[in-house]
């Protein structure tokens, strides 16, 4: 179908062909489990509640975790401040709302990549943004969740840019 639609030149026709068929893969590619439970358990929660938002969530797992340093709890706090900020992110009235989550391990260290298509963070407040009661948002209580997950990641040799 996707040949016979490219050899016609039928590009946006292709494009629309292949946007569910893209989404049921990334859907599946969730199913990817890590050795933490806790881990499992909070990302199935976070993906079920950014779906139902209206966010297409996607995750991409090249890792089983097995030897991470951190401890579950942590590593759950510091990956629900992240997804909760990617998430809030997107609620200023944006068309295409998509959150990718992608947790690969090298040979000495994990790395966890949060990304949404909310707007970018400002150049001149990205330095602050991990600061302790440092927060863009215009209700009482936040600007702790950064400074909590950069003082997790610090103290386990990890950080966060």
């Amino acid at each position: 179908m996707v040949y016979g639609l490219l050899e016609l030149e039928e590009y946006e026709e292709a494009r629309e062909y292949l946007s569910p068929v893209f989404k049921d893969i990334m859907k599946v590619n969730k199913a990817l489990k890590t050795a933490q439970p806790a881990v499992n358990a909070l990302l199935q929660a976070k993906m079920e509640a950014a779906e139902q938002q209206g966010i297409d969530f996607y995750l991409e797992v090249g890792t089983q975790l097995d030897a991470l340093a951190l401890e579950p709890w942590e590593l759950c706090k510091v990956l629900a401040n992240l997804i909760d900020n990617a998430v809030t992110a997107l609620e200023e009235g944006r068309t295409e709302k998509h959150i990718s989550l992608e947790i690969r391990e090298a040979a000495d260290f994990y790395r966890f990549a949060v990304r949404n298509s909310g707007p970018m963070i400002p150049l001149e407040q990205q330095r602050m943004i991990f600061s302790e009661g440092y927060t863009t948002k215009k209700e009482a209580g936040h600007g702790m969740g950064l400074s909590i997950v950069s003082a997790v990641l610090k103290e386990a040799g990890g950080e966060i840019r």
